[in-house]
């Protein structure tokens, strides 16, 4: 059996040579292989399996050295082409990962809580991981007319519509409950091999799958629920707070949600007691200050994932809400890591060497 992916390469970007791994549509199986990747960095592996249903299923794990920690650090480029439409699902189980989709260029973060849905017949993106902690993710790629085999036309359309991937090409980010992506995770096994371990992996996949059903599916049948104006307000509320990239203007929520414009308006700010505008933007700088404190990411890359169109505008949206600029505040972490890591450096050698004494300042 014939994959739907016809071609992949992987490129590692982090070698001064030129290279690559390649797979073709009659072999997409591939065991542990080892990262590319310089030994002070870190050390990792990528591993693939074609399902019995005619899925792929990937999982990459990388290691990362103590003193590289708070980096973004380059590891992969990806083409693929697929012989039809797919749906690629990638989901980290630990770290950080930005992804960035060289075809609608758009760069997305996946972490434990958010997942990158894309839809397209052919995928060019590239991959850096945060170094402040290890990396474990995975990517699912099912072909359409698989996706419609399984789950039926009628509820095929429904998830790609629930996950906001109906349109082609079109890649967006999700938060997934991690109940339902720790069954992605629990699809490789160090216990199982061979046709053993591919059984394993379907039928979590078809787990995984159903979850992603209910959850999505579930929410758009709400939606077509008579509600309370007050319910529709929440309803708005919650699907912004989870919406990445810019926000949609008043006009096309109120269109989208059947209301006026001036409804809209005037409940939100009942409701909330800030204009819908101002709400999201102080939600999404709260967010955007964590994110600063916690990880590497460019603030160009997180200026677009908060729905900044250029990144200046996101930091004089920042220093306006704090009172000081994002770059100040990751240069105190920074310097607040490298005194960390000193102290524990510290620590260690005095466990090494008893006798001596140190004056920790």
């Amino acid at each position: 059996m014939e994959s739907t992916i016809l071609s992949s390469r992987f490129d590692w970007l982090s070698s001064d040579e030129q290279l690559f791994l390649e797979l073709d549509s009659s072999n997409q199986d591939l065991q542990k292989r080892a990262h590319l990747m310089p030994e002070e960095i870190g050390a990792g592996w990528l591993q693939s399996m074609h399902l019995p249903l005619n899925q792929v299923i990937r999982q990459s794990c990388v290691s990362f050295k103590p003193e590289v920690s708070g980096r973004m650090y380059p590891l992969t480029k990806i083409v693929e082409h697929f012989s039809e439409p797919a749906l690629c699902v990638q989901s980290a189980k630990r770290g950080r990962v930005i992804l960035s989709d060289h075809n609608l260029e758009q760069d997305y973060l996946v972490d434990r809580d958010s997942s990158l849905f894309q839809h397209c017949d052919f995928r060019h993106s590239s991959a850096k991981m945060d170094t402040s902690e290890d990396v474990e993710y995975c990517i699912l790629i099912i072909g359409d007319s698989v996706l419609r085999e399984m789950c039926g036309e009628e509820h095929a359309y429904s998830l790609l519509k629930g996950i906001r991937v109906a349109l082609m090409p079109s890649g967006v980010v999700n938060k997934v409950p991690r109940h339902i992506n720790a069954i992605l995770h629990s699809a490789f096994s160090d216990s199982l091999t061979g046709s053993v371990a591919k059984m394993h992996a379907q039928s979590k996949v078809l787990d995984y799958l159903c979850g992603l059903n209910t959850h999505f599916t579930s929410e758009l049948m709400e939606q077509k629920l008579p509600r309370s104006i007050h319910d529709i307000i929440q309803q708005i509320h919650d699907d912004l707070i989870q919406y990445p990239g810019k926000v949609p203007t008043l006009y096309d929520l109120a269109r989208q949600y059947e209301l006026s414009v001036k409804q809209l308006s005037s409940e939100f700010k009942n409701k909330y007691g800030k204009s819908l505008i101002s709400y999201i933007s102080e939600v999404r700088l709260n967010e955007a200050h964590a994110a600063l404190q916690q990880t590497n990411t460019p603030l160009k890359t997180m200026a677009k994932h908060f729905g900044y169109s250029h990144v200046n505008h996101f930091i004089t949206a920042f220093s306006k809400q704090f009172g000081y600029p994002p770059g100040s505040l990751r240069k105190k972490n920074t310097v607040n890591r490298a005194h960390e890591c000193m102290m524990r450096e510290s620590i260690k050698t005095t466990l090494r060497n008893p006798d001596m004494h140190y004056e920790i300042q």
